[in-house]
């Protein structure tokens, strides 16, 4: 009697190996939650996966840029306000009779608006344009004001040019006015009272004369100019808000449809790897032992 086992043993060696393979590739996926390891794992859907993980990666940058912008614009407005309740400061203390305490609540007015004007985010002066490494407002004192030449444009030490910043793919925004912009017309301002206060018709003590009646009056139009200049860019700055909010609305809904779209493309069947991983492991110890079977066959018991 002929009989012949390497057919049979490499077949079951072939049945062997691929049983190690299910088991590995299962107990992989169990073990990660990915369907393969690499992008060749995933055949014809590795360039798909490769544009939505790089999509994701952009709107995730966006989303912190708007983040980032939006704790911004925050900082922005309480400085708006704090400019704002300064002029509104400012315009009531111009409509006393009593010019002894005046001088002393136009300082503290001008204090308010220095401050304001030169808040920082981070490391950066948000009124400083595109020159954020520097104090966009230089006098700190009405004197330093006053002795500005030649005239109040010379303290302003902001860029031209305001600052930026891409929301999306198609959208880049002004990110805030400059100082020169906001508070131009109330440094004038606070600079007139300052040289009228030090003239021939100062100084601002006691009473209101007849001829700083006539100049306080006249200035409180001005102030009000002022005030509405700084109230229009707190105005806009709101509108950023509102804008940057939808936008981060919009990023985080892209952003959950991609992450689905790519799980459902490189995340494992939990249950279904479980199963395969147990099918894997019972073929394997099937194959396991055919192959150890077929190894131990001899022609010794054909021949006692």
């Amino acid at each position: 009697m002929r009989i012949s086992t390497q057919a049979a043993s490499q077949s079951a060696l072939m049945d062997l190996m691929r049983a190690q393979r299910d088991a590995f590739d299962a107990r992989d996926q169990l073990a990660t939650g990915k369907k393969a390891s690499d992008l060749k794992g995933f055949a014809n859907q590795a360039e798909t996966l490769m544009t939505a993980r790089g999509a994701k990666v952009r709107t995730e940058t966006f989303i912190t840029t708007n983040e980032r912008l939006s704790s911004r614009l925050e900082v922005q407005d309480l400085a708006y306000r704090e400019m704002s309740d300064a002029a509104t400061e400012l315009r009531v203390a111009l409509t006393t009779a009593d010019g002894t305490a005046l001088m002393n609540q136009v300082r503290e007015a001008f204090d308010r608006t220095v401050a304001a004007v030169n808040t920082k985010f981070g490391d950066s002066f948000v009124f400083s344009g595109l020159r954020t490494d520097a104090s966009p407002l230089n006098a700190t004192t009405l004197a330093e004001l006053q002795a500005a030449v030649p005239d109040t444009s010379a303290v302003f030490e902001n860029a031209q040019s305001r600052q930026t910043a891409r929301i999306d793919e198609n959208t880049t925004i002004d990110v805030n006015r400059t100082a020169s912009e906001v508070i131009g017309d109330l440094m004038a301002s606070f600079e007139r009272i300052a040289d009228f206060n030090a003239g021939p018709d100062g100084p601002f003590d006691g009473p209101v004369t007849a001829n700083q009646q006539a100049f306080l009056q006249s200035e409180i139009a001005n102030v009000i100019a002022a005030f509405e200049t700084i109230n229009d860019a707190m105005g806009e700055n709101g509108s950023k808000q509102a804008r940057i909010e939808a936008s981060l609305r919009s990023h985080q809904d892209r952003s959950d449809y991609l992450q689905g779209w790519i799980a459902d493309i490189e995340e494992a069947d939990m249950a279904e790897a479980a199963t395969r991983l147990n099918q894997a492991q019972t073929a394997l110890e099937v194959s396991a032992r055919t192959f150890a079977s077929l190894s131990q066959v001899s022609l010794l018991p054909f021949l006692r």
